[in-house]
């Protein structure tokens, strides 16, 4: 999930910004801004996911959708229940939509709105006790996340090095979400051999869905979300400001590295 998530994030950010690719013709789903109004943010983000998340072979972008996760996701439950995902893709990232994306100049900062449909499937491991059950099974497992929201909030500064170029650079960045309206799970072989059982203790953690939601959704978006700005960092070392912003800035608003 790491790169390709990464990947997602750094050109959808730099598609707000009036972003060009180097020696590559910028697709004709990104509409470049040429004014910090919150419209145009927004329909440049909302007109660039479904193109994005194809992936843009020319500039070796690979489709974004579904993305592979590269790491376990452990989570501990009431109970002593200890739940771990493994091999598990995430569905979605074209679901995406911006309620709002906006720039704060006055403090250097782009703000991201957006909720979005996830789906994870893989594998998984369950280990502990529920209700009468001594649970050590595992299975193949669907989770669905409906409405998921997401403000993304990144503070940046533009570096002008010692040949006079000027770079963007993440100061800091945070995330706030809610974890979805709803969460529905769809676990295999709870109880080996006892479907009826199985299917009653789903139903039993499905009604927690809530807890569930926040338990599993933070680590993933952790992860996710470091990852992407480290890729998104690396972008902006890439190309300089002038090369994926118009927007005139003053001398006063560059930093000597």
């Amino acid at each position: 999930m790491s790169y390709y998530t990464s990947t997602f994030i750094a050109f959808v950010f730099c598609a707000t910004i009036q972003c060009s690719l180097q020696l590559v013709p910028l697709p004709d789903y990104i509409h470049p801004c040429s004014e910090l109004s919150d419209e145009c943010f927004t329909k440049a983000t909302l007109d660039a996911i479904p193109g994005v998340v194809k992936g843009i072979p020319e500039a070796d972008i690979p489709p974004l959708d579904p993305l592979y996760m590269d790491r376990n996701i452990s989570i501990e439950l009431p109970g002593n229940l200890k739940m771990t995902f493994h091999n598990a893709k995430l569905s979605g990232l074209g679901s995406c939509v911006p309620n709002k994306v906006s720039s704060r100049r006055e403090t250097r900062t782009f703000v991201f709105d957006m909720h979005c449909n996830f789906t994870i499937r893989g594998l998984y491991s369950l280990r502990g006790r529920l209700l009468l059950f001594n649970l050590d099974t595992e299975g193949a497992a669907k989770i669905k996340i409906w409405n998921q929201h997401i403000r993304l909030e990144v503070e940046e500064k533009v570096v002008k090095n010692k040949d006079g170029e000027g770079h963007y650079k993440i100061n800091s960045y945070k995330y706030k979400a809610d974890y979805g309206t709803d969460l529905k799970m769809n676990l295999t072989n709870l109880i080996r051999g006892n479907p009826e059982i199985s299917a009653n203790i789903l139903q039993v953690l499905n009604r927690d869905s809530q807890l569930f939601a926040n338990e599993f959704g933070e680590p993933i978006l952790n992860y996710a979300i470091d990852y992407a700005m480290n890729v998104t960092q690396r972008f902006f070392d890439t190309f300089t400001y002038d090369q994926i912003s118009h927007v005139p800035l003053t001398d006063d608003f560059f930093v000597k590295e």
